[in-house]
């Protein structure tokens, strides 16, 4: 079976979902960068935006260690028509405000079909490799997965004085069956 994710501010108990982007709910349905749903979520961590430098969660609905999932109400979804395009997330820096680090987008690695994989619903995400459609626990950097969860973020364009790098070479290798 399939574990079904969303972003859930923790702050303010906002939340999005794929669906309204045309996404699949599974995590690796939507992390690549410049996926909309991935893109609205990011283009409110910007400075201005609501989540601008909250704690953040991609909870899956099989994490059972505190149930966010379920406990988000409806009248909490939010769906923004404003997004970062792909340009926009290639010239992204997400920082860590908690642990004081950062993972600068145009660093990630590219798989064999010109994809990359968006590094902030993995760093952030609940409940990998319990269902189907996580992010296969032998990828490259599959420990780092979640190590974000619950920390206070931002997508910035500039890197912050005094913080360290986190690399991060989190890539999905699949075969085109055309």
């Amino acid at each position: 079976m399939g574990q079904y994710y969303k972003p859930i501010n923790l702050e303010n108990g906002q939340w999005l979902y794929s669906h309204d982007y045309g996404n699949g709910l599974k995590l690796m349905e939507h992390s690549w960068i410049g996926n909309e749903f991935v893109g609205a979520v990011m283009k409110m961590m910007v400075a201005g935006g609501s989540w601008h430098k909250n704690p953040i969660v991609w909870c899956g609905d099989y994490y059972d260690e505190e149930d966010y999932y379920s406990k988000v109400a409806d009248n909490d979804k939010i769906q923004p028509n404003e997004f970062l395009t792909k340009q926009q997330q290639l010239k992204a820096i997400l920082v860590n405000h908690t642990t004081k680090e950062y993972v600068v987008y145009s660093k990630i690695p590219v798989n064999s079909n010109g994809w990359q994989v968006n590094p902030l619903p993995l760093l952030t995400a609940l409940g990998n490799g319990r269902g189907g459609g996580d992010y296969d626990l032998d990828y490259p950097d599959a420990d780092k997965v979640g190590i974000w969860a619950k920390h206070i973020l931002s997508v910035e364009y500039e890197i912050p004085e005094g913080y360290k790098e986190l690399k991060v070479a989190f890539k999905e290798e699949w075969i085109n069956s055309q």
